[in-house]
């Protein structure tokens, strides 16, 4: 797993008339804007339209949309890098959509307080700790909860 990195696409989503520091819901962006930040998704990803869409119905709604939606509204709106710059899809998937190595959860949870806790903050204010993303009670598998 590599560590956390400030983004690489800024100037991408500053060329669609995006602020990084104030980025709008996803679900409230206009449709035009939207398929060109989705354009930015795939590169982040390394992922292709149909990784998340229904090829037969685009506009249905998936698990793997459903996630997007989180972790935009969730985490590139509301965290940023603890030194102030934006954070985007790409600052932790570095181009791959799945890079969290599960197979030792010990040595996850180390390097998730090293590179999520430590190295992030909340653009609201309130502390970030693990709680932020996972909740009270802990809960192991956000994706799952997201999806259902």
């Amino acid at each position: 797993m590599k560590p956390i990195a400030v983004s690489a696409m800024a100037t991408d989503l500053q060329n669609l008339g995006l602020d990084l520091k104030n980025l709008p819901a996803l679900e409230k962006m206009e449709p035009n804007k939207l398929r060109k930040v989705m354009r930015t998704f795939t590169k982040a990803l390394g992922a292709k339209c149909s990784d998340c869409h229904n090829e037969s119905d685009y506009a249905a709604m998936t698990p793997m949309k459903k996630i997007a939606l989180h972790m935009w509204n969730d985490y590139v709106r509301g965290l940023s890098l603890d030194s102030g710059e934006p954070l985007y899809c790409d600052s932790c998937h570095q181009g791959r959509m799945k890079f969290l190595d599960r197979h030792d959860k010990k040595a996850l949870g180390a390097w998730m307080d090293e590179n999520y806790v430590d190295k992030m903050k909340r653009r609201d204010g309130k502390e970030h700790k693990c709680a932020t993303c996972h909740g009270e009670p802990f809960d192991e598998d956000i994706l799952a909860r997201w999806t259902k």
